[in-house]
């Protein structure tokens, strides 16, 4: 029962929403109805958010029955009427990942404005951008911290659709696996726990977790962005690069080299976030080989959705903190501009606009790597001109518009 007990304040809230649709069904008076009523609050007032209790219970939903039938009697031993466990722990389910996606939304929204307030801020911080892990071209610090961002924003929005979708159908009335005989109001149901509707097939109910799959997917491609920003910030603090002023509550000194600090919190970062990704794939698994119907193994896939959504929920917490806390050394990011011939594509540009082809740019600019340099004044990131470009002011656009967006609440 214990990995059941996170699932409690929304087993409670279904069995009160069922209880009034028995009511509506004639199996309870309102009587009776307001005895369970009663009981489910006060089981809320004395168990939720607290540890669970030592029990000989199957499971949650047995547990919540048997001692809603010691608060009051004969209505308790009612409440199943019309439902089985398939159906009610698949409602339980939808409802714990519908609750998990929102408050990931939140997490998700708190994390993208720091990165925007940073981008804003580091804007002019002139550093080398890479590919290949090759110095390529210039850009700025505020340009890399609007990567994620953006990053970010794209798995929010993704989430934001994926809640509302989730919301379409409620599974509970849909029984054991094939519905019930006895008349219940399922869109009563439905309407009472936030769905829309009642799911339109009881078999494909009991039968699948798409949800908690959607929902993993979308934490392990969050780890993802999580794993790169770690790899890029203990990039950037390496020794010979020493771009960044790391955030000292973030990192721990050597037990036996007294000269260098452990950007610990990243490695760990990027450790965790792996394990995170690795629970989609882990689930896909559980899934896969299952008979329609309700088959035990779908109990294996609540502790992944629970331990997965938990532990990425902390990490998001720390990321935004360490974003906020972070900075960089503007004089060693700027004069690392000096190396690897950064600025040899904006000069191949600059030749196309002043009439060059750009094959025979390219060619005149190879030669002139090749030959150890440049004349001239070196163009900058300034000089970028498009939509999305690491020019700052551009930077600051786009930072400013998704700060407007999340003002506004929008995905």
């Amino acid at each position: 029962m214990k990995e059941d007990w996170f699932l409690l304040p929304f087993e409670l809230k279904l069995q009160e929403a069922h209880a009034q649709t028995l009511c509506a069904a004639n199996i309870y008076t309102d009587q009776e109805l307001q005895a369970v009523t009663d009981g489910l609050r006060l089981l809320r007032e004395q168990h939720v958010d607290t540890p669970c209790p030592e029990s000989p219970a199957e499971d949650i939903h047995t547990w919540v029955e048997s001692a809603l039938v010691e608060q009051v009697g004969e209505p308790g031993r009612k409440i199943h009427t019309a439902r089985s466990r398939n159906d009610q722990v698949a409602t339980l389910l939808k409802m714990y990942v519908i609750a998990s996606g929102d408050a990931l939304v939140t997490d998700l929204a708190g994390l993208i404005r720091v990165c925007c307030e940073q981008a804003k801020a580091w804007s002019d911080i002139a550093f080398p951008l890479q590919t290949h892990c090759q110095f390529a071209a210039p850009g700025s610090v505020g340009f890399w911290s609007l990567r994620y961002a953006a990053s970010f924003g794209r798995v929010r929005d993704s989430l934001t659709a994926l809640c509302q979708q989730w919301r379409r159908f409620c599974p509970l009335g849909a029984g054991a696996v094939a519905g019930s005989s006895v008349p219940i109001d399922r869109k009563m149901q439905a309407t009472l726990l936030g769905f829309e509707s009642p799911s339109p097939n009881a078999l494909d109910s009991t039968s699948t977790r798409d949800e908690c799959l959607e929902l993993l997917h979308q934490c392990a491609m969050t780890a993802l962005h999580l794993q790169s920003l770690a790899t890029d910030v203990i990039a950037f603090s390496q020794t010979p690069f020493a771009w960044t002023q790391y955030p000292p509550a973030f990192g721990t000194g050597s037990s036996m080299m007294p000269n260098k600090t452990n950007p610990d919190a990243m490695e760990l970062l990027r450790g965790h976030a792996k394990l995170i990704a690795a629970a989609h794939p882990q689930a896909f698994a559980l899934m896969q080989g299952l008979p329609s119907g309700y088959n035990r193994d779908l109990q294996c896939i609540k502790p992944i959705v629970h331990d997965t959504v938990v532990k990425l929920r902390d990490l998001l917490a720390m990321t935004t903190e360490f974003v906020g806390a972070l900075d960089f050394d503007r004089e060693r990011c700027e004069a690392a501009c000096e190396h690897g011939f950064i600025d040899a594509t904006l000069r191949m540009e600059q030749n196309v606009v002043n009439g060059t082809p750009l094959r025979d740019a390219h060619h005149e600019i190879a030669a002139a790597v090749a030959a150890g340099g440049f004349t001239g004044e070196a163009p900058t990131m300034v000089a970028y001109q498009t939509i999305g470009s690491a020019s700052p002011a551009e930077v600051d656009r786009v930072a400013d518009q998704l700060l407007s967006a999340l003002a506004e609440g929008n995905p």
